[in-house]
């Protein structure tokens, strides 16, 4: 928790293998903690719980994934799936993941998988989920299991304050971006028209279906208005800055009702 006040870090969930959280708030003025766990089913198919009651996240190993999700989602927490494509054989391929159902996102991108096989980065199965009305969340994370593991990734919230409930309400509901050094002073979308304004992107990429480049733009601003082809069931946007400085919104959907 130290490590994460020294870098700047206002909140942080704490997740470790098998071990439901401990009764204890480590949460201070200067940073939140979210209890959390991740599971893993027979070694494999890791998963993150995550709540604002550590005595509320459910972990039984007799329960399959798919019941573990169900009964935690049923419990008010916010589920993730974790690293898709880590290792060689990607820990979830695109069927395994169209199976699971009722789960709030998957990590789009996982820092720690840079020092591992397979890739750390999953926007492409994002795609494809939110393609296949699975609307998904994306999330950015550190995995962080040794100081050398942190980075500044991750998951900037846009709230009125920094209490836990607030933060995690953000979290659950899609009020956020995935940080990489590019600030995103305000996204939205009014009407039929998407927006972003950010502080310091140089390139903003407006992403639809399957994952089709929808209209680029070389400013720090942009809007984009939905049309009525298949493209643009959905739109999410990619600001990048300088090097390997990006950020990710979170998708917009044509149609405001909910697929499930």
């Amino acid at each position: 928790v130290k490590m994460y006040i020294d870098n700047g870090f206002a909140f942080v969930s704490l997740t470790d293998h098998r071990a439901l959280p401990e009764m204890v708030d480590y949460s201070n003025d200067s940073i939140k903690v979210l209890p959390g766990i991740e599971i893993d089913i027979d070694g494999g198919r890791h998963f993150c719980v995550v709540h604002t009651d550590p005595s509320a996240i459910i972990y039984d190993p007799a329960m399959t994934q798919q019941e573990l999700i169900d009964a935690n989602i049923a419990a008010g927490a916010l589920v993730t799936i974790n690293h898709p494509d880590w290792q060689i054989r990607e820990h979830y391929t695109i069927d395994e993941l169209y199976a699971l159902r009722n789960y709030s996102g998957i990590e789009i991108y996982n820092f720690v998988i840079e020092f591992l096989e397979g890739s750390g980065l999953s926007t492409a199965k994002w795609d494809r989920l939110l393609t296949n009305n699975h609307r998904v969340l994306g999330f950015a994370n550190h995995d962080l299991h040794q100081p050398g593991h942190m980075a500044h990734w991750g998951n900037m919230v846009l709230t009125p304050d920094n209490k836990p409930q607030t933060i995690f309400i953000a979290l659950q509901s899609g009020q956020f971006y995935c940080y990489n050094g590019v600030k995103i002073n305000k996204v939205g979308r009014n009407g039929d028209t998407v927006f972003v304004e950010t502080e310091n992107a140089s390139l903003i990429r407006f992403v639809g279906q399957g994952g089709v480049i929808l209209k680029k733009v070389k400013a720090d601003s942009a809007e984009l208005t939905f049309q009525t082809d298949d493209n643009y069931r959905y739109i999410r946007i990619e600001c990048l800055g300088v090097g390997e400085e990006i950020s990710y919104t979170q998708p917009f959907f044509r149609e405001l009702t909910i697929d499930n």
